[in-house]
């Protein structure tokens, strides 16, 4: 891929904090050069961690951004979405129709049948599914939590979800991926190291991309240079 450098970006050196000239900046090969520390890095990253407009403190609705005193911050954003409008209603019709008509016939009834209840497992396993993303829809968060070197990344519902614990001076990138989740295609953040998490593919555009730059800039900040 050929990139341009725009006219009004600066590049930002993560190490030294200095600016790159454009003239030490090699597009063909992706390369920046900053002179002043004499380290080189990779020019696409820079360009989209450096975006003239970033202020951590003015994250778009429904994110955030919050320090932890001594080492710490935390960055969120909320997965609640119009979907939930659709999703709910679709789960309380689907599920009560289904799963009243073969468990709560059985029970009308007070006769157990095994044929039907075993019919009705892809059921309850759908339920939950579906009934999970509507939950998240309508309430949910995704958090990365950095404690010195500890990390946790965090997807649910108040306190209730999914929790992984991760290694922060570990990760060696965090880069935008995509996310292919039944036949449809989606953006994500994709931390690499000492172990892959994929998170956020359920987030709106500008609480994604404030995620993934607040990250970054918090990531060069702890030392750590692009890959």
């Amino acid at each position: 891929m050929f990139l341009t450098p725009p006219m009004q970006t600066k590049i930002i050196c993560p190490q030294c904090h200095s600016e790159i000239p454009l003239e030490d900046v090699n597009v063909s090969t992706n390369i920046a050069l900053c002179r002043l520390c004499g380290q080189t890095w990779s020019y696409a990253e820079l360009i989209e961690d450096n975006p003239t407009d970033f202020d951590l403190m003015n994250p778009p609705k429904g994110a955030w951004y919050r320090e932890r005193p001594p080492r710490g911050f935390e960055v969120g954003a909320s997965t609640r979405s119009a979907v939930a409008f659709f999703l709910v209603p679709f789960m309380c019709v689907w599920s009560g129709g289904s799963l009243g008509g073969i468990y709560g016939s059985q029970l009308a009834k007070r006769h157990f049948s095994l044929g039907e209840s075993l019919f009705g497992i892809p059921f309850i396993l759908g339920t939950l599914l579906f009934g999970s993303i509507a939950v998240m829809s309508m309430c949910g968060k995704v958090c990365v939590t950095v404690e010195g070197d500890d990390g946790i990344l965090f997807m649910g519902v108040g306190p209730i979800g999914w929790r992984r614990r991760f290694n922060w001076q570990k990760v060696t990138s965090i880069r935008r991926t995509e996310s292919y989740n039944r036949r449809s295609l989606s953006q994500q953040i994709t931390f690499e190291g000492e172990k892959r998490l994929n998170f956020g593919s359920n987030l709106k555009d500008d609480r994604l991309n404030f995620m993934l730059t607040a990250l970054r800039k918090k990531w060069r900040e702890s030392g750590h240079s692009p890959g």
